[in-house]
């Protein structure tokens, strides 16, 4: 089973949120605006620190 669901932590604030794992837009943090995550045409890059995975 893929897992395609992740919650992410903020590098620069600590906050914490979750986003799909292969993201078709940038996500940014809702709390300063930091990019999270970036499109890369399947599994995203992932900016910040991953704390849970969900199925």
């Amino acid at each position: 089973m893929v897992n395609n669901f992740i919650k992410i932590k903020c590098a620069d604030c600590g906050n914490e949120q979750i986003t799909f794992r292969k993201a078709a837009v940038i996500v940014t943090c809702h709390i300063c605006g930091a990019t999270l995550v970036r499109p890369m045409g399947g599994n995203a890059e992932i900016k910040g620190e991953v704390v849970e995975v969900f199925n």
